[in-house]
């Protein structure tokens, strides 16, 4: 287990990486996280498959605020939990599935699974979700549901979607690296994952 305290716009967060779900500190929900909610979550997080490549096994993050604070009014969502495998990554592109629980509002929490590729956008948009899947919960027995139904997302997308980006961004219509180096200079690429 990691912890890094960053520090902005005077919020404090405190971010726990870990090789476990087990290992992550959750704090600040909106609800309670009871010891049997937390441990369908836990059954969940331990049933998501690893795609049996070496490095890809998924990547837990979990975040506290400090002070707690409701989500941004732009928009912009507060993380509480992380959860990332990534399926290919040369540096250049990538293909990552994602398991995020962040805050809707100050009393709802929203689960997302997500596929997400590297951008080859003319303007870099750094990354792309090409698929989602969301569910807004407002108890803890709704998040332990809503948090085994992303897994299973995931692991569905692990088990039967392509294990290249170039097919997943066909699928969404998105251009692909030749596109773009066409448009940009030799040796210039994207922002990296």
């Amino acid at each position: 287990m990691d912890e890094d305290r960053v520090v902005g716009n005077d919020v404090v967060v405190l971010l726990t990486r870990a090789d476990q779900f087990a290992d992550l500190q959750i704090q600040g929900l909106p609800f309670d996280l009871d010891s049997s909610v937390y441990d369908r979550m836990r059954a969940a997080a331990d049933a998501m498959q690893s795609p049996g490549l070496p490095g890809a096994q998924p990547a837990w993050e979990s975040y506290t605020h400090e002070p707690a604070l409701p989500p941004p009014a732009t928009g912009a969502q507060l993380l509480v939990l992380s959860a990332t495998v990534s399926l290919a990554n040369t540096g250049e592109d990538w293909l990552e599935l994602s398991l995020l629980v962040a805050f809707d509002t100050p009393s709802l929490l929203e689960v997302a699974a997500t596929v997400e590729v590297a951008c080859w956008c003319v303007d870099d948009h750094n990354m792309h979700v090409v698929e989602r899947r969301e569910w807004v919960v407002g108890s803890g027995p709704a998040l332990a549901r809503s948090f085994a139904a992303g897994v299973q997302e995931i692991n569905r997308w692990l088990a039967t979607g392509p294990r290249e980006p170039d097919a997943w961004r066909d699928g969404a219509g998105l251009p692909q690296p030749s596109a773009w180096r066409a448009a940009h200079a030799p040796g210039s690429r994207p922002s990296d994952p």
